[in-house]
């Protein structure tokens, strides 16, 4: 499994707009990266994602991006890529920017997304993917196996990045099991927060349906 966090598919790429970058500028940018949204930032603060039909409306009118609506759209790091997804289908956009703090990280694209869900694409059949959360500080995979094993159940792939919030830790395990509701019912008395499970089945028939949804966006 790689991880699918916002942060793990920033396309380093694209670019970020200036404030004060001419309307010219920004429309050639996004003509040579094929897209038709940018971000803009002032020394790395976020300010709202510019997109070229707002621009094409103020050309004769604006020559400074100052002067052009910005759109305050924006994903954190920690973030599925599937939530990415809904984002960029639910906006609309070609770019969603990934924002922590208020300071850009970077953006990704319908390219890299695209990529992500074939990534994504677990070729097994069988068992589950559970994933929990917690604080860095009380991270411990020793400890993680040992409760899971303790349930008589195998970890076969395991995944650790950055939680939702930057100071957890989130664990993805692909376990060798589907029933693994004793399992959950456990670690959830030895404290650790379960985020979301899925039996293989449901895994694929999830990234189907998510698929066939980013399909008909991208009209293939």
């Amino acid at each position: 499994m790689k991880s699918m966090h916002a942060k793990s598919i920033i396309n380093d790429e694209l670019i970020a707009l200036n404030p004060g970058d001419t309307l010219e500028k920004a429309l050639r940018a996004m003509d040579e990266f094929k897209v038709e949204h940018l971000p803009v930032a002032a020394e790395g603060r976020y300010l709202g994602l510019v997109a070229e039909q707002h621009l094409l409306d103020k050309e004769g009118e604006a020559v400074f991006l100052t002067n052009v609506q910005l759109m305050p759209l924006m994903v954190a790091p920690g973030q599925h890529f599937l939530e990415v997804v809904d984002v960029l289908c639910e906006a609309d956009v070609s770019v969603v920017p990934v924002v922590e703090e208020g300071m850009l990280l970077g953006c990704t694209d319908r390219a890299h997304l695209w990529r992500a869900f074939h990534n994504s694409l677990t070729p097994f059949s069988e068992g589950s993917i559970l994933t929990l959360e917690m604080p860095w500080k009380d991270y411990s995979l020793a400890q993680v196996s040992h409760r899971v094993e303790s349930e008589g159940v195998k970890i076969l792939q395991v995944l650790v990045s950055d939680g939702h919030q930057p100071e957890n830790a989130e664990v993805a395990l692909r376990l060798s099991t589907r029933n693994i509701e004793g399992l959950i019912d456990g670690l959830r008395r030895h404290g650790y927060e379960v985020r979301a499970f899925y039996r293989a089945e449901e895994y694929a028939e999830e990234m189907k349906n998510r698929m066939a949804a980013f399909r008909r966006y991208m009209n293939i």
